[in-house]
């Protein structure tokens, strides 16, 4: 008889914790979003007082305020998948709840600009006369996939239109979106590039509309369709005011620049780390459940 009611007694309390779940995912689907201003400030403090730069990725995990609070620097990570997200690239975690914020870079690693590298594309335009300069970024090959360059701007702006600077073989802008705040990319033009491909260079002048500031956009050039290198000297955001922002941080589709000698190395005891990291979340939200389990059918009984 006991055995019996110890059955009845754990199928209530896997039904209650099955409630209770779906209960917490309901509320979660129906809370308020954070103010487009809170999440600027966010951004900010998952920099961690201006310690990282170039984000690569924004991922919402809310229930992770639950093992790390409202703030957690994990440091440098090379894992691919999380929070169902996959394809993931190396960078460093921060976590502002609820979102985690993968970093390319630490601020305070000063290295130099490669010959045609994506950081090329930062500032203000610096490459003189049109043609294959290293000043500029340029792709890994000349027509062998569409690119892209993600900028990164240190103040979050509404945009009234983005002019980039292309200095060898313009032509091929086909796009541009930007970021809100919230991680979500938003397209603001497509269309034909404004520079006629045999200008040899030109500004790209694309009048754009948001109703939200950003400090991230990603322009797209379909390599394939206008021959050779299609390099970009920079690119720029101006608001309603006529006040001109530059990139301070570049990412980019394919690079003909040569690697960073000094990226962070991928070591057994990195690897290590970070699986042990990965366990320990694991059996935090094990136990998490476990409690939540003992609970529900304690409350049976």
């Amino acid at each position: 008889m006991r055995h019996r009611l110890g059955w009845s007694a754990l199928l209530m309390g896997l039904l209650v914790l099955g409630g209770l779940f779906a209960l917490r995912q309901f509320n979660g689907a129906h809370a308020a979003p954070p103010a487009a201003d809170a999440l600027e400030e966010a951004f900010k403090k998952a920099r961690a007082e201006g310690k990282y730069r170039m984000l690569l990725h924004q991922i919402k995990v809310d229930k992770d305020a639950e093992t790390y609070g409202q703030f957690k620097d994990l440091g440098h990570q090379t894992r691919t998948e999380y929070a169902g997200q996959k394809e993931l690239s190396p960078g460093y975690w921060v976590y502002v709840a609820p979102y985690w914020y993968v970093w390319r870079d630490k601020t305070s690693v000063q290295r130099g600009k490669r010959a045609w590298g994506p950081e090329q594309a930062t500032g203000e335009p610096d490459t003189d006369g049109a043609g294959d300069i290293q000043t500029a970024w340029a792709s890994a090959s000349q027509d062998g996939q569409k690119e892209w360059l993600t900028l990164e701007y240190d103040e979050f702006v509404t945009p009234t239109a983005v002019l980039v600077h292309e200095t060898f073989n313009p032509g091929s802008l086909y796009r541009v979106t930007a970021f809100k705040p919230n991680g979500e990319e938003v397209e603001l033009w497509s269309g034909t590039d404004p520079t006629e491909t045999d200008s040899g260079r030109g500004i790209s002048e694309v009048p754009v509309k948001a109703n939200f500031k950003t400090n991230r956009i990603r322009i797209f050039l379909d390599s394939p369709a206008v021959p050779g290198w299609n390099e970009i000297d920079a690119v720029g955001l101006r608001d309603k005011d006529k006040k001109m922002y530059w990139a301070v941080a570049v990412d980019a589709s394919s690079t003909y620049a040569q690697p960073f000698q000094d990226a962070p190395a991928v070591t057994p005891a990195r690897v290590r780390d970070e699986r042990l990291e990965r366990l320990e979340q694991e059996v935090r939200e094990l136990r998490a459940t476990v409690e939540e389990l003992k609970k529900a059918v304690k409350k049976d009984k």
